[in-house]
């Protein structure tokens, strides 16, 4: 089945169960298979066989493309990309988000951009019941990947989430350049959490051999130790399945897999699920919402940015996902004015839907443990 043709779907509501009844009018890709049994009435769920085949496809849609199977180009360079000056990165990424900007279907065929939920659908025909959660838990999270960054994370970034009740996880390069600890101090103690984000920034360590990739990851455990840290991120989301493996027993969690990738760091990637499970007794929290990086690469403005988020938000408050947000702190992503302004709306806007409420990471983690041994 993991090579099965997928074939794109309307959802209509007289062919779902109730336990999906939230997709209704929602275009996902399902396997051939599944997208047939779709064209009856909701009766067809009642049989176990047809319930178990369509959450064992959620599992297979879920892994398609979590993974990347060979580096990005920035990955295969014989020096760190991060060596070209960041405003030419910048140029660069902008100009190659604005030639693909319109061939979306090339680049996010699967999962599809800005959400994908197809995982989380075939879960959800596949299940019996529906269990809203209360709220919706919303993670705020930035990748600190310049000692710029982390001056205007506290600048600027902190104020805004503290105003309105909210705490954020930064995840830091323990390798990359000089970190500030009397800051990442002040971070800790003001409530928010710190994360580890790779290595050195280089994005050779999910491809490296497993001796570099194993020493790498010791290091940053150490740092991690260090910042009280329980989290990891990939840098620029480059992840492999060998990567999420060695992690394990280090982290209590990853969050480097985006529902919808899009076309960075490589097109059709990304789980097409909002929902939180666990890699070899390990939570992955997804990356639901498109990042800003992404965003900005494509040539979308603020106002455009927002929109899409409260959009995404908002379909993943109906399906009992994570909303999961990454942005940057450095003035080239959304350490400048228009962008902050987009920020705070977005914060604003979530902090006054009671649908919705802010959690840190490593606290919604503490509460899926207690959760899954309530249910043993």
């Amino acid at each position: 089945m993991h090579d099965e043709p997928l074939v794109r779907i309307r959802l209509q509501g007289s062919s779902l169960p109730a336990s999906a009844a939230w997709a209704e009018g929602l275009e996902v890709k399902l396997p051939y298979s599944m997208a047939a049994l779709l064209g009856g009435d909701s009766t067809v769920w009642k049989d176990e066989t047809v319930r178990s085949h369509a959450r064992k496809a959620a599992v297979r849609l879920r892994e398609r493309n979590a993974y990347l199977s060979r580096p990005p180009a920035s990955g295969r360079l014989p020096i760190s990309y991060r060596s070209v000056p960041s405003s030419l990165r910048q140029i660069i990424g902008r100009g190659i988000g604005r030639l693909y900007r319109y061939r979306q279907a090339h680049w996010a065929d699967f999962p599809g951009w800005p959400l994908d939920l197809s995982a989380d659908v075939a879960k959800d025909l596949g299940t019996v019941s529906f269990e809203k959660t209360d709220r919706t838990p919303v993670i705020l999270s930035h990748d600190i990947d310049s000692s710029e960054g982390l001056d205007n994370l506290i600048k600027w970034f902190l104020p805004i989430e503290e105003a309105l009740g909210a705490r954020s996880a930064n995840y830091i390069v323990p390798f990359a350049w000089p970190i500030d600890r009397a800051l990442t101090s002040e971070v800790r103690a003001r409530g928010h959490e710190i994360g580890i984000h790779g290595y050195d920034h280089s994005n050779r360590t999910p491809f490296a051999s497993h001796a570099e990739r194993t020493e790498r990851i010791v290091a940053g455990a150490r740092v991690a130790a260090e910042f009280g840290a329980v989290g990891y991120r990939a840098p620029s989301l480059v992840r492999s399945r060998a990567l999420i493996r060695d992690l394990a027993g280090r982290y209590r969690y990853d969050s480097s897999i985006p529902t919808s990738g899009g076309l960075f760091p490589v097109p059709n990637n990304g789980c097409a699920s909002a929902r939180p499970w666990k890699i070899d007794g390990m939570w992955e929290l997804p990356l639901s919402l498109p990042r800003d990086g992404s965003l900005r690469f494509l040539g979308h403005d603020p106002a455009q940015i927002l929109e899409m988020w409260m959009n995404s938000a908002n379909l993943i408050a109906n399906s009992r996902g994570l909303v999961c947000l990454l942005t940057h702190c450095e003035r080239s992503f959304s350490g400048n004015p228009p962008m902050l302004k987009c920020y705070r709306a977005f914060i604003e806007r979530i902090a006054s839907d009671n649908r919705f409420e802010f959690v840190r990471p490593v606290d919604l983690t503490a509460r899926l443990d207690e959760r899954s041994a309530n249910v043993r």
